[in-house]
């Protein structure tokens, strides 16, 4: 059952990590950068759940297989490279317009420590092993003269659902729910969350006359009414954590390893 609108994004490689901007701006609360990758390729792609498109998909500029994403941050995408596996430390530390995905700095020898969102603090490695912290601006890299960070509260609206293991003190009544609604008996944990009047449930089932688990995503508002009851007849569990996350207007579904959904949640 579909009373929602959802579109599917199948990309050419695993979605490994799920990023959405901690400071969001005007243009990027609705952003997500994801960095998909397999044993030998990287990509980087900028999917607007606003418009419904991908912005941009490539491998960025002066990345290589060992790049990893840091964080997405006030329009920016920071990264560290390593030389490879036998060096546990980063080598550099990049970042990228989140609109672009164009580099617009790159400081060697630097690794990340934390930001505000508007400033940056960063760690650069002395030939002894001994670290200097550096002050600098997150929008040009540069160094600047400022004693601390501010203290912002991240503003982001999106939100990851609660996991309840069958341990869970709610995972009976959870249950119950689940088979009245969906006549299914879910196995293993609940991923449950609730937004804008709509309760989010992503569980695990056995269909009938089959031994292999699949998964379904139910969402259900405020006058139990079913609004999505969505089945993937697959046990495959992609690399990122947890299989999806909201904000007020989009659900963000891990449908696949390779493929996420996007729902349009009614406005309130």
């Amino acid at each position: 059952m579909i009373l929602l609108i959802t579109q599917d994004f199948p990309f050419s490689l695993p979605v490994w990590r799920i990023l959405n901007d901690t400071f969001p701006t005007d243009t990027t609360s609705q952003l997500l950068l994801l960095e998909l990758r397999n044993k030998d390729q990287l990509r980087w792609c900028a999917l607007d759940c606003e418009t419904g498109t991908i912005r941009w998909e490539k491998t960025i500029q002066k990345t290589t297989w060992w790049t990893a994403a840091i964080g997405f941050f006030s329009g920016i995408l920071l990264m560290h490279e390593y030389a490879g596996g036998g060096q546990p430390a980063p080598g550099k530390l990049l970042a990228a317009d989140a609109l672009t995905g164009e580099i617009i700095w790159i400081l060697e020898g630097s690794t990340f420590e934390h930001t505000d969102g508007v400033n940056l603090q960063t760690a650069r490695r002395g030939p002894e092993g001994t670290s200097t912290g550096e002050n600098r601006s997150l929008k040009t890299g540069l160094l600047i003269d400022f004693s601390s960070l501010l203290k912002c509260v991240p503003r982001t609206l999106w939100q990851s659902p609660t996991t309840y293991p069958e341990t869970s003190q709610y995972y009976s009544i959870l249950c119950r729910f689940i088979e009245k609604v969906t006549g299914n008996t879910p196995q293993k944990a609940i991923i449950y969350g609730e937004v804008s009047g709509n309760v989010l449930i992503n569980y695990y089932f056995y269909p009938t006359d089959s031994i292999i688990l699949s998964r379904s995503l139910l969402v259900i508002n405020s006058t139990k009414t079913v609004l999505l009851h969505e089945t993937i007849h697959s046990d495959e569990v992609g690399t990122v954590s947890g299989d999806y996350f909201y904000d007020n207007r989009y659900i963000v579904f891990l449908k696949k390893i390779d493929e996420i959904t996007v729902i349009k949640l009614p406005r309130p």
